[in-house]
């Protein structure tokens, strides 16, 4: 594979600042396997990934990858994206999963390690998989998923969650702050349209997922595939604060779907009333709009992976 066309999108402030103090390390990995013909840019706030991806595709790069977490590729696979259509049909993604949460990487059967994470963008095989767009009120731009949207308890979570406590806790912040916020969560009434149907209930949360894992190796949704051309919509139900801590010590294995509470639903597309509008976020990134839709687009991204 030539490396000539190869941009990288680092992001050091990811796994609160650990990705940043692994640099050496990961450069020297990335040399050693792809040479020197790559451009790295380093970002410095939020948006920084997704302009670098941006502009690098305009250019006509054939691979971006995204060096950090969750939010890094969130951000990273939006510059794949302009006016509801991708930018370019022929660039791939590549991820270098160096996050705290870790979902889409675990989604799509990453090993954990960089040296073999390296050695799949080197193998350059690709696979297309879906991605989520949302829409929000007021016509603004539209915002694309890869792995999961939530409402209601993740978007509290990814809120309230510390740069200390994910270098400190590493995988294991987020079910440190799930436990935290479940104990004091206030369920919301939630309206919204699935397969044609309108459901209104009181909700802790609402997980509209496109990959299996999220949070650290939660498997919320453990049957969704990434490429199949549809969301597994979870709906959590208010609970008693004990149902809700006995839920959680299920929720790595995906027994808590034999549970009262819980119920879900697999569909392409839904809509939300945006009345009520809890705390929400995709990918890892906070979403301040309110949404008033979510439709798959099949077959939408390449990501180098395992073959």
């Amino acid at each position: 594979m030539s490396v000539k066309n190869i941009h990288i999108v680092f992001n050091p402030a990811s796994t609160g600042g650990k990705t940043g103090e692994n640099k050496s390390m990961i450069l020297t990995e990335l040399h050693n396997q792809l040479g020197n013909g790559f451009e790295l840019s380093e970002t410095r706030n939020k948006t920084d990934a997704h302009t670098i991806a941006k502009k690098a595709i305009s250019s006509g790069c054939k691979i971006i990858i995204a060096v950090g977490g969750d939010g890094t590729v969130n951000q990273v696979v939006n510059g794949f994206f302009e006016n509801g259509s991708p930018l370019n049909q022929n660039p791939r993604l590549g991820i270098l999963s160096f996050g705290t949460g870790q979902g889409f990487a675990q989604s799509i059967g990453l090993p954990k390690d960089i040296i073999s994470q390296i050695k799949i963008i080197r193998n350059d095989y690709t696979r297309s998989i879906d991605v989520g767009k949302i829409s929000f009120v007021n016509g603004q731009p539209s915002m694309y998923f890869v792995n999961e949207l939530q409402f209601g308890i993740g978007g509290t979570i990814c809120k309230n969650i510390t740069p200390v406590v994910k270098k400190l806790l590493g995988k294991s912040a987020f079910g440190f702050e799930a436990v935290k916020t479940l104990m004091r969560q206030r369920a919301n009434q939630f309206t919204m349209k699935i397969n044609g149907k309108s459901i209104t209930q009181n909700m802790i949360g609402v997980i509209i997922a496109n990959g299996a894992y999220t949070g650290g190796g939660m498997r919320l949704t453990p049957d969704a595939i990434p490429d199949d051309g549809f969301f597994e919509v979870l709906l959590i139900k208010e609970m008693s604060l004990l149902k809700r801590l006995r839920s959680f010590t299920k929720i790595y294995s995906g027994k808590h779907l034999d549970m009262s509470g819980f119920q879900l639903f697999r569909t392409n597309e839904l809509e939300f009333d945006n009345e009520n509008f809890p705390d929400a976020e995709a990918d890892g990134e906070l979403i301040s709009t309110k949404c008033i839709s979510a439709e798959v687009i099949p077959s939408a991204l390449k990501v180098l992976m395992k073959n």
